[in-house]
């Protein structure tokens, strides 16, 4: 895993590679080291209408696949505007097996970065028995191969 510093001098290069970085710090350190750039954030949660929800999974992976692409889409990072989308509630993307795919085919470049912010709960949470939580699942899915470009930690 990379550390924070690493994650610094990658912001502050001139161009990017297709970069996807997995960040698994505090959120005050994110917002801290991203103040200085040009940071949008896209919540997927967003992408939903609540009047008008997807009925089934199949729908509900369409849908979001349709808005993320068009959200994407809209988004022009260029040399005189590089961008670095944080994306929040990442976990449907694993929920409904979309992948990074489109973040990478629509976004991601010379001049866009893609953040996946990946918060865990506290080891003390107390879960109901009726919940199974599986603590490593999200980490386990965006670290993948093919999957994230770079893992980052504020955590030594």
């Amino acid at each position: 895993m990379n550390q924070v510093s690493e994650l610094k001098d990658l912001l502050g290069r001139r161009t990017w590679d297709k970069e996807v970085v997995l960040w698994l710090g505090s959120e005050p350190t994110l917002k801290e080291l991203l103040a200085q750039w040009n940071a949008t954030e896209l919540d997927l949660l967003d992408l939903f209408d609540p009047n008008d929800l997807p009925s089934d999974d199949d729908v509900t992976r369409k849908v979001l696949t349709r808005a993320i692409r068009s959200r994407l889409q809209d988004l022009r990072a260029s040399a005189g505007s590089r961008i670095i989308l944080v994306v929040r509630s990442c976990g449907l993307l694993a929920r409904y097996g979309l992948g990074l795919k489109d973040f990478y085919d629509w976004f991601c470049g010379d001049f866009g970065m893609v953040v996946l912010p990946l918060a865990c709960p506290a080891d003390n949470t107390r879960w109901p028995e009726s919940i199974l939580f599986e603590k490593d699942r999200l980490f386990k899915y965006f670290s993948e191969t093919g999957m994230c470009s770079r893992i980052v930690t504020d955590k030594g």
